[in-house]
């Protein structure tokens, strides 16, 4: 568009104009009637009016490019803001979220004076199995250790089994490697939290090893024992919903539904220490 107005065309154009503007200037202020100058402007008006007519044609299409060329500005400018804004909601809601975490670990050290504990995230989760590994963003330079249990505002999710200096990886209380003495609040009878494969996808774990002869029901609620000295007492895992029999084994079970939802956990607590970890407790 820019190069019409420096053609040869467009300077042709504006030439002719000029002079058909000069002659009819020339000849309008005549006192008497000018027969020349009428047969003149009959002959020139038409081809006036075309010139105009494109004059007025390239203005408005000139005008409307750079208008074009503004809005486009316009947009990369709005484009780069959204940007900005975008970035500016992701470190928002990640602070939030950071502050909220660290509300929910002053609210439970509050609660728990005597436990010792760091607060992770949840950065990595195994995929590949049922029972919701995942890897969390402290480590030993932390003071974490392998076997430190994990736990959720709502209760124990299960236990480190890896650890190095940055980071550590955590067995979910949905594993049968993960091995929690427990017991039923309602009746004190207890049994050890062992995860299944086949209940692990439901988000549900077992308490094997119950009494024979037993008055658990579903609703209890299943804390940690803390008799092996290896996990703190009276930390909430979840609760009975049913008690079953293992035909296999010959032994019954109750099948335990925790009190998180492992495949939506984000952030943690480790207890690195608590009054009593190491010592055998003897009922």
């Amino acid at each position: 568009m820019k190069g019409f107005f420096k053609s040869t065309a467009f300077k042709v154009v504006v030439i002719v104009s000029m002079g058909i503007g000069i002659i009819m200037l020339c000849t309008s202020f005549s006192p008497e009637r000018n027969v020349f100058a009428e047969a003149l402007s009959r002959t020139v008006l038409p081809f006036q009016k075309s010139v105009q007519s494109i004059i007025n044609v390239s203005t408005d299409f000139y005008y409307q490019f750079k208008r074009k060329e503004e809005l486009a500005q316009e947009i990369d400018s709005l484009k780069s803001e959204i940007s900005e804004l975008r970035d500016k909601i992701i470190d928002y809601n990640e602070i939030k979220r950071e502050n909220a975490r660290f509300a929910k670990y002053y609210d439970f050290k509050k609660e728990n004076n005597t436990l010792k504990f760091v607060p992770a995230s949840v950065v990595g989760v195994d995929s590949t199995g049922y029972f919701q590994s995942f890897t969390i963003d402290k480590g030993s330079d932390s003071g974490i250790s392998k076997n430190d249990i994990v736990i959720t505002e709502n209760g124990a999710i299960g236990c480190v089994c890896a650890v190095n200096a940055v980071c550590s990886k955590v067995k979910s209380i949905l594993s049968p490697e993960v091995k929690i003495g427990a017991a039923d609040i309602e009746t004190s009878e207890s049994g050890v939290i062992s995860g299944n494969t086949q209940i692990a996808q439901k988000n549900l774990t077992r308490m094997t090893f119950i009494p024979a002869q037993n008055s658990m029901k579903a609703g209890d609620i299943i804390a940690t024992t803390g008799m092996s000295g290896m996990y703190p007492k009276n930390l909430k895992i979840g609760k009975v919903k049913s008690i079953e029999y293992d035909d296999h084994e010959s032994s019954h079970y109750a099948v335990i539904e925790p009190f998180e939802t492992l495949k939506t956990v984000r952030d943690v607590f480790i207890i690195t220490d608590f009054q009593g970890k190491g010592s055998m407790v003897i009922s």
